[in-house]
């Protein structure tokens, strides 16, 4: 066990090619932008191939079959979302969770949105809408 402090600034990460990496900044604003767009694709809207890049292959079936389930139960989507709060925590150097409260209509969402450090960016694992 090290006696250096958890917050002590630690070296750079490296890549695959020995190059160094910076540590990610605040993934906050992505994970509230995928979080608004993940809410109106599980209410029938559209939006889902716009999050290709920031998802996982299984995160991506996951919202596809919300939207398939919305869009045969008769919605359309067009209602407009917004996220009321988000808290971050950085639960180690290569992932953060994010907790948000999403407002659809006259709706609150609980959003609950797993990080991690894939390749130098930020890739969503995990994204549950209660």
């Amino acid at each position: 066990m090290s006696a250096e402090p958890a917050w002590a600034p630690r070296p750079a990460r490296r890549d695959v090619y020995g190059r160094r990496r910076p540590t990610l900044g605040d993934p906050t604003p992505l994970a509230c932008t995928v979080a608004l767009t993940a809410i109106e694709v599980a209410h029938g809207g559209d939006g889902i191939d716009t999050l290709l890049r920031w998802v996982t292959p299984e995160v991506r079936e996951s919202l596809a079959r919300q939207h398939s389930i919305a869009r045969r139960t008769g919605s359309r989507g067009g209602t407009e979302a917004s996220i009321l709060r988000a808290r971050a925590c950085r639960v180690s150097r290569g992932a953060a969770e994010i907790a948000a409260v999403a407002m659809i209509g006259s709706r609150a969402h609980a959003v609950a949105i797993r990080l991690e450090d894939l390749a130098g960016r930020w890739v969503i694992t995990v994204l549950d809408i209660g």
